[in-house]
Order: structure tokens, then sequence, then C-alpha cells
């Protein structure tokens, strides 16, 4: 008769066995690394509730020297994606068009800033108001 603890060493055995067999290292499955967080950038609009048909700036700032910048406007039916490259203090200006924006309804701008390994992440809003 066949004990348990024999026969788990030997089916243990021969797991490393067919490892080892297929160019399989079980020192090579290390866990994934795990994802860092973002860190907290600041934004802001150079004007809160602009006219219709002019501009407004979205300022970006606490990001890395020359992080790439990239901004995405959700409007009611669109979202508007530009990039940017921050400058060597870690500041962006992103201008944005108002245009016919619907009036009243908030868009919201998601700012994310990469530079090397290190992530930003922040947001902020503008309301469109009639021209």
């Amino acid at each position: 008769m066949v004990t348990a603890a024999p026969l788990r060493r030997s089916l243990a055995t021969a797991f490393v066995a067919l490892a080892l067999t297929a160019g399989v290292s079980l020192a090579d499955a290390a866990p994934a690394e795990a994802a860092s967080p973002a860190k907290p950038c600041s934004a802001s609009v150079s004007v809160k509730n602009p006219r219709q048909w002019t501009t407004t700036v979205v300022n970006v700032s606490r990001v890395g020297a020359n992080a790439k910048v990239t901004t995405r406007a959700k409007y009611k039916t669109t979202t508007n994606t530009k990039q940017a490259k921050a400058s060597t203090r870690g500041t962006a200006a992103v201008k944005y068009p108002i245009a016919g924006a619907t009036p009243g309804r908030t868009v919201r701008v998601d700012i994310t800033a990469v530079s090397g390994k290190t992530t930003w992440q922040c947001s902020t809003s503008f309301t469109p108001r009639h021209k």
C-alpha cells in the first residue's frame, strides 16, 4: 500500500522534472509588478465660464519636467483630446476653443502626464455660456 506522503513527494518530483524538461524555471515565475498609483497634479482653466466661440486655457502644473501631457475634454457628444509637452518646470498650457459647446453644460477635462515610469493625474472643468 502506498501512503500519501511518498505519493505527494513523487508527484512534486515529477512536476519539477516536467517543468525543467520543458525549459521552464520556477524562479522565473516572479509575481507581476504592481502598478504604482498615479501622483496628483494640479490643473485649472483660465476662464471658468467662457463664452461660446472664445478660448480657454487648461493650465497644468506639478508634473515632471518635460512630461508628455494629455488632456481630454468631455463635451456633450464628443471628447476632444490634445497633447503638449511640459516645461522644464513641470507646467503646460493647452488651449481649448469653446466653439459652439452647449451653454450651461459643464465640460470635464481629465489630464494625464507621463514621464518615464511616473504618471500624474488630475482634472478641471469649465462651463460654456452664450456668446
